[in-house]
């Protein structure tokens, strides 16, 4: 009986240590996700070695040029960031229905296909997206194969996987703070995790699976948090997301009104809402699509 309570205890005292390893505040970021520069390192050997390109790198860490110090520490961007989505598109239409009726005869054709819309410049424009594929090769496929039906506008647009900072619906809370840092405190609700890295508020909010801590929503506000590799201005958000599907007026502060750019792919939803001067980045807001 003795020996079975010893086990009952030190069974409990792993959980508890397991359960505070997986959701504790983790140092900084962990192996896989951060390098620290070594003498004789360069950002293209550093690149080489993780698969990465220059560009890639030097985008994801805000550097403005190749140049890094011994001891500077590198993010890691993950792979999904850096892997690319194929997706067709059947004509792009300024009306709507236009952009129905050609919908209507492709589904005559027996080819599944969906409209979407992308704002550019400021103008909204309706696509016909016929199927969203991971190797380059298959879309090219779909695409002469819907020329071959008549469809002869069919081309392939490159997206990449929607993301914040590195971090996708899917990834774990774990990768969330190999990404954002150690946060000074952290605050539950429910299933909702508020990361503090500054006194003011709470810099990353995340919406996470207790049982396997499978993130499925990620909120991050910039101004509290000390972060170089977010875009915080509208240039940077076009540059890095490119045109939004939607663009949204919304009233913030009460009185005056805040804009929204609104992404959607893959069934996951980004919006990033600007402050009242139209340029500074309020929050970003990760989401499965509804």
């Amino acid at each position: 009986m003795r020996m079975i309570k010893h086990f009952i205890q030190f069974g409990l005292i792993f959980l508890l240590i397991g359960s505070l390893l997986f959701f504790g505040n983790e140092s900084g970021y962990a192996e896989d996700a951060a390098v620290t520069v070594k003498k004789g390192d360069t950002l293209y050997s550093i690149s080489k070695k993780h698969n990465l390109t220059i560009e890639d790198l030097r985008n994801y860490n805000g550097l403005q040029n190749n140049t890094i110090y011994i001891g500077q520490k590198l993010l890691l961007p993950p792979l999904t960031e850096t892997e690319l989505m194929y997706s067709v598109i059947v004509g792009s239409f300024s009306n709507k229905d236009n952009a129905n009726k050609q919908l209507a005869s492709m589904k005559k054709e027996g080819i599944k296909a969906t409209v979407i819309s992308k704002v550019i410049n400021g103008k909204t424009y309706y696509r016909i997206q016929a199927g969203v594929f991971s190797k380059k090769e298959n879309a090219e496929k779909q695409k002469k194969i819907l020329r071959k039906s008549g469809f002869m506008d069919a081309y392939v647009v490159t997206n990449k996987y929607l993301h914040v900072n590195g971090i996708q619906l899917g990834d774990s809370y774990k990768n969330v703070l190999q990404r954002f840092g150690k946060p000074l405190k952290t605050e539950d609700h429910l299933n909702i995790r508020s990361l503090y890295y500054i006194d003011e508020g709470a810099g990353v909010r995340v919406n996470f699976n207790m049982k396997n801590g499978s993130v499925f929503g990620l909120q991050v506000y910039p101004e509290f948090l000390r972060l170089n590799t977010l875009p915080t201005q509208k240039a940077k958000v076009l540059n890095e997301y490119r045109y939004p599907n939607k663009v949204k007026k919304t009233s913030c502060y009460e009185t005056a009104n805040c804009e929204q750019f609104i992404y959607q792919f893959n069934n996951t939803e980004l919006i990033i809402q600007f402050d009242r001067d139209g340029k500074t980045v309020q929050y970003f807001d990760l989401k499965e699509l509804r």
